[in-house]
């Protein structure tokens, strides 16, 4: 009897623990949880198959993430598949084909909804015979054209793609001219100036049947230099001192020149032509010139504006040099004396002399931005060439190549281009399978609940077993007594 009484104790034990999880699972569908998130946990066991087989589910287990509003705790779950819905639900061609998952979850507070995730199988065309004994690997582009101006096409005439190959044999060429495969270059016109990616897209052989293969060309784009100031002349004395000043907008160097007649000559060059002058900021805005001779009179200057797309020429700006000691300007009569002025008005006085001239200052430096993105692991900005930035941004990445998938030993790695300035950017994943991690109070809440009822039912079973036992006894002692009675 006694044995009978704790079999069944141990049952509804086990019972009991087993439904512990729906209580689990009863919070996470409560009033105020929901799920943020479904994924795959565990790929189904059948992931290869043949053109025409439906998609296989057996072995499958997808989880789902949760978050509870109300006290901020969130946890992960095993989810039912009675509902899911799969598409494509049949393969009708060969390749990687992605497979969407859909289930209906709680999706708010108050709401059902449907969630999706995706999974990848092989499918293949036994009437296509066996794989190629090589296919595509990967695809790299040069471009005999890297730079642009805006508004341009992209230059397809001097465009090479190369395909290389893996397998079980390669053929003789690893690297072989692909280009003829190309069905797309994207963008194929510049509408914007900076360091940007051309995508170029080829459909090449794959391991079964064909595949969309890209690479990235990195190429410069340029707005067209405009000039907003040309150089002004200048009438100096000789031995003196003047300076030349030009603004233009989409300018990587500036160059100053001497221009006379059919001779240009390069300012750095002066000594050959012009002994003893001296000069400073030849590869900038403003060219400062001093002891000048006698021999520049009659000279102009120039700049010469350059990116790596074009080179444009400023106005010439002519020189007039003075003989040292003359008038910078024609002297004014003087005035003329009256023909009733006495001798006593004394002497006409003489003319102020020439004041010297005033050296132009320096103007205030003002910010010109290329519109050409600098970059470094985490952010871009556009930069001034005096080093200010502005702009400055952490990188954007729509479109991540996993390098690496995560593990629970170890996180995975993931890779993209910025969208905004082309930047390689290279990130950690998190591992995100199955958890336990969750709220302590709600664990140890029904942890408690279902403890009590299993002592609940226990003390049920214990006392029913021992009211049972005194009946026993009771009708052992009276069937005795009426032994006793009849003897």
């Amino acid at each position: 009897m006694k044995k009978g009484i704790l079999k069944r104790i141990w049952i509804l034990i086990l019972i009991a623990v087993m439904v512990l999880p729906p209580l689990r699972i009863a919070h996470a569908a409560g009033s105020s949880s929901y799920y943020t998130k479904i994924y795959v946990h565990k790929n189904p066991n059948k992931m290869e198959y043949e053109v025409g087989e439906s998609f296989d589910k057996t072995g499958m287990q997808i989880h789902g993430d949760w978050y509870n509003p109300d006290d901020g705790s969130t946890g992960t779950y095993l989810l039912g598949l009675d509902s899911l819905v799969v598409s494509p639900s049949k393969f009708t061609k060969a390749g990687k084909i992605t497979v969407t998952l859909t289930l209906t979850v709680k999706t708010t507070k108050t709401a059902m909804g449907q969630m999706s995730c995706k999974l990848t199988v092989d499918v293949y065309d036994s009437t296509e015979g066996d794989p190629p004994t090589y296919w595509t690997k990967k695809i790299t582009a040069d471009a005999k054209k890297t730079v642009y101006k805006v508004g341009e096409s992209f230059d397809k005439a001097g465009l090479k793609v190369w395909a290389y190959s893996e397998g079980y044999y390669p053929p003789e060429d690893e690297k072989w001219d692909c280009t003829k495969y190309v069905t797309k270059i994207s963008p194929s016109k510049f509408t914007k100036a900076g360091e940007q990616n051309v995508t170029i897209t080829a459909n090449l052989t794959a391991e079964y049947g064909t595949k969309d293969f890209t690479c990235k060309i990195k190429v410069k784009v340029y707005d067209s230099i405009e000039i907003t100031k040309h150089p002004g002349g200048e009438t100096v004395e000789e031995g003196g001192s003047c300076a030349f000043t030009v603004k233009a907008t989409n300018v990587e160097t500036y160059s100053w020149f001497f221009v006379s007649d059919n001779v240009v000559i390069p300012v750095k060059e002066k000594d050959d032509y012009f002994p003893g002058l001296k000069y400073s900021g030849d590869h900038s805005k403003k060219l400062k010139l001093s002891n000048i001779p006698a021999s520049l009179d009659g000279w102009s200057v120039m700049c010469e504006f350059s990116n790596e797309l074009e080179t444009v020429e400023s106005d010439t700006a002519f020189i007039k040099v003075l003989k040292k000691g003359s008038a910078m300007e024609a002297p004014t009569d003087p005035p003329t004396k009256a023909p009733d002025q006495s001798a006593e008005s004394g002497p006409t006085p003489s003319p102020e002399p020439t004041a010297e001239p005033i050296e132009t200052p320096e103007p205030e430096h003002v910010h010109s931005f290329d519109g050409i993105y600098r970059f470094d692991s985490k952010q871009h900005w556009l930069e001034c060439s005096c080093g200010e930035r502005k702009n400055t941004a952490d990188h954007i990445v729509t479109e991540w190549t996993e390098i690496l998938k995560p593990s629970k030993d170890a996180p995975g790695i993931r890779s993209g281009y910025c969208v905004v300035c082309g930047a390689k950017v290279t990130e950690s994943v998190p591992y995100e399978g199955f958890s336990f991690d969750g709220d302590l109070k709600t664990w140890a809440l029904y942890g408690g609940i279902g403890l009590a009822g299993i002592a609940g039912i226990g003390c049920v079973i214990a006392g029913i077993a021992l009211n049972a036992k005194k009946k026993k006894a009771a009708k052992h002692k009276h069937h005795k007594e009426e032994i006793l009675d009849e003897e």
